[in-house]
């Protein structure tokens, strides 16, 4: 079945129920009266959770394979690339940064066409944070965030793809101003990444936790403290619930900038310096320990 026959299958078996659009996607929050027009029209490839919903609505007891029976799941080497672009940090490195952006190459020639639009959606919110942290500049993926960001915002739940676009939020919050809507929408959407450490899918929680600190990141940026003793709290039940040690560097160099410059405790900012270069070690990450090492003397002339 391919996306046009399955969109007219989704229409007709709607319409048979007597529910408009809007009256299918109820309140909007798992799927949109625009996701669904295009849907319909064949114009959207629908993920797996979006056609596990349309079953659902349309009171099909066997769900997905019900309505779509030749459903076939993403390419493995497609969500090899995609998690390996989401896991490996670049920390300024030209060299693994030329590798991320090659497997980001690799995905648009071999695999972008044919993903459902939901993925393609999660790609440009990649590649738009990217361009943008790149060149400091806002309007890359501004179409996504107008589209999506709303209706992602109004989840209790959030998915994978969900955060990669409150990622790329993040990057016009750190380009605006401390008094604008967008930085109050801002903490509330702090607020929102707290609730998601005991619900969200175990999996994403190491991108919960990179989110999060692009949190810190801003408010630092921005001298707003207020909220980053809780979102310390919340990086570390992540890290002790997963035992993923990777970003434990970065997050006690974080923690040590808090204690210095923050709290005036150059004692505890050095607790917080020595674990930075222990977890490096333990990574065995030498330019990363360099880096830590040249930061705190910095911090400290």
């Amino acid at each position: 079945m391919n996306d046009k026959e399955f969109g007219q299958r989704v229409r007709q078996l709607r319409e048979s129920a007597s529910m408009t659009r809007e009256q299918f996607c109820d309140d909007e929050l798992e799927l949109s009266v625009r996701q669904l027009t295009r849907i319909e029209a064949g114009a959207s490839k629908p993920t797996f959770s979006k056609i596990q919903y349309i079953a659902t609505r349309l009171g099909m007891g066997l769900g997905l394979y019900e309505l779509m029976p030749d459903y076939v799941s993403l390419p493995e080497r497609y969500s090899k690339l995609k998690f390996d672009v989401l896991r490996t940090p670049t920390y300024g490195n030209e060299d693994l940064a030329e590798k991320r952006d090659a497997m980001m190459t690799e995905i648009y020639d071999d695999y972008y066409d044919e993903l459902p639009e939901e993925e393609k959606i999660a790609i440009d919110a990649i590649q738009s944070r990217i361009d943008t942290l790149e060149s400091g500049t806002a309007g890359f993926g501004k179409e996504i965030l107008e589209d999506y960001f709303e209706q992602i915002f109004r989840k209790r739940k959030y998915e994978l793809n969900d955060l990669l676009i409150v990622r790329l939020h993040l990057e016009y919050v750190r380009l605006s101003s401390c008094d604008s809507e967008i930085f109050r929408q801002f903490l509330k959407i702090i607020e929102h990444l707290h609730e998601q450490i005991n619900i969200i899918n175990s999996n994403d929680l190491f991108v919960l936790r990179d989110t999060l600190l692009s949190c810190v990141n801003i408010l630092g940026s921005k001298k707003y403290y207020e909220p980053i003793p809780k979102i310390f709290d919340s990086v570390d039940k992540i890290i002790q619930s997963t035992q993923d040690f990777q970003k434990k560097p970065i997050v006690s160099v974080l923690k040590w900038k808090y204690a210095l410059f923050v709290d005036k405790d150059r004692d505890e900012a050095e607790k917080h310096y020595l674990d930075a270069v222990l977890f490096a070690k333990l990574i065995e990450n030498r330019e990363l320990e360099q880096k830590i090492e040249e930061d705190w003397r910095v911090d400290n002339q």
